[in-house]
């Protein structure tokens, strides 16, 4: 009877452990369906229509590369110029999430502010894959 009550405890606890964790990297969000965005004009000072990512690959990466920034409360920046780009998840049920403003730089980086302006940074090819991917969706 003790081997019986300690293999079931065994179990309940496996599964409740299993139960607690959490494979997505977008802290417990939802998957975004889509991924909106507009993209600044120099000529006229103001953003392009609203485009979207509609490609479920790159949807995936632009979530991966956002749960990567790193983010930094007590920074605040002031950019002279505007954003490069502003984007936003869409979710299953056509809602908009949270904005991000991003401003790529010459060293292959970017500089992010979400909605709450909070600043971060995407080093390396991060800020590089996320400017390759809006500008070639929107060669499309």
């Amino acid at each position: 009877m003790r081997k019986l009550l300690w293999n079931l405890s065994l179990v309940v606890i496996i599964v409740a452990l299993g139960g607690c964790s959490s494979s997505s990297k977008t802290s417990g969000s939802p998957e975004a369906k889509d991924v909106g965005y507009q993209y600044q004009i120099v000529e006229y000072g103001g953003l392009s229509d609203k485009r979207a990512v509609l490609d479920k690959d790159n949807v995936k990466r632009i979530e991966d590369i956002i749960a990567d920034v790193k983010w930094d409360k007590t920074v605040s920046v002031d950019k002279g110029s505007k954003e490069d780009f502003v984007f936003w998840f869409i979710d299953q049920d056509n809602k908009e999430g949270q904005k991000y403003k991003v401003w790529f730089n010459e060293t292959g980086s970017a500089d992010v502010q979400d909605g709450k302006q909070v600043w971060g940074v995407l080093e390396g090819k991060d800020g590089e894959t996320l400017s390759s991917i809006f500008k070639l969706n929107d060669q499309k």
